[in-house]
């Protein structure tokens, strides 16, 4: 048998890893944006992969890749405009006050503060909606993402035994990745998980997560790209780390519920493995609290 040399990516991978924001696989290079639909794309608008940086290749491989990298980026090109995508947002101005936290939260600039109200630019929205989840007066809204849109998916999720269930919201590039591959990796795991895909774990607001506990879900789960430079949307997993820290403090005084029952943490798309044994322990710990009869529900206005 012939083996192989071996081959590494590059150290600088990593560096070009946290200015483009392309994940990274478990063996240190570029994840494609879908392995079947999207295979020479990366996560990144108008970032195409090709050779040896996806995966171990050989020349034949990485000339065809390069040929079908650069027609992808010919695709774009050639329209001599660029679309943007239906998920942006829109600022209800009658609601506005002029906090200015959307404008914080968006690291595109797509927000601006003009005569005291936000002002939010489409054409340079990237549909995260990290300031919708931000925002403390519900004066802005993320299209096809609404929170009239979410809450109805966390209402069904838990319209049946809903104390027999956890409920998770996973980002669309990772985590939801993550349990893609699960499955498709065929991992059997518990059926006790009901997820709710948002774009970004910066989408996840306190309401949503209050509404998930108010419904009944014995433990909620926010689950979204590795800290610190794996998020799609660049800065959106500190938001949603910060926020769910911050109501993790205030859900025994103010909610009535153990802090224990709202977890956080960071899966990426490589991780189908880490996703089913993550799910598989929430379940146990669901199943123990069950036998000792401590059920939870939301009481709103504790002091």
């Amino acid at each position: 048998a012939i083996l192989a040399t071996a081959l590494e990516p590059d150290e600088s991978s990593q560096k070009v890893s946290e200015i483009l924001h392309i994940p990274r696989n478990n063996d240190g290079f570029f994840m494609e944006s879908h392995p079947k639909l999207k295979p020479l794309d990366s996560p990144g608008d108008g970032i195409y992969l090709c050779g040896a940086c996806e995966a171990p290749r050989d020349i034949k491989d990485s000339v065809s890749t390069a040929s079908g990298a650069a027609s992808r980026a010919n695709i774009v090109m050639s329209k001599g405009e660029v679309e943007i995508e239906g998920i942006t947002c829109v600022v209800d101005t009658d609601k506005c006050v002029g906090c200015g936290l959307c404008v914080k939260a968006c690291p595109y600039g797509a927000n601006k503060l003009v005569d005291k109200k936000a002002v939010h630019n489409p054409a340079q929205c990237h549909g995260c909606g990290t300031c919708v989840g931000e925002c403390k007066f519900n004066a802005i809204t993320q299209k096809h993402f609404t929170d009239d849109q979410l809450i109805a998916e966390i209402d069904a999720a838990l319209e049946d035994d809903p104390k027999n269930k956890v409920l998770a919201f996973c980002c669309n590039w990772c985590s939801y990745g993550g349990a893609d591959l699960a499955g498709v990796s065929r991992f059997s795991y518990p059926p006790e998980i009901r997820i709710v895909r948002v774009m970004c774990s910066g989408r996840v607001s306190e309401r949503l997560i209050l509404r998930a506990f108010e419904k009944g879900a014995q433990i909620v789960w926010v689950t979204g790209c590795h800290l610190p430079s794996d998020c799609h949307y660049i800065s959106g997993n500190y938001f949603a780390k910060d926020r769910v820290e911050k109501l993790q403090k205030q859900l025994p005084t103010k909610y009535g519920i153990p802090s224990e029952r709202l977890k956080l943490n960071w899966i990426s798309a490589a991780e189908g493995a880490v996703f089913k044994a993550y799910v598989t322990k929430l379940v146990k710990e669901l199943k123990e609290y069950q036998e000792k009869g401590e059920f939870v529900a939301l009481r709103r206005g504790n002091s």
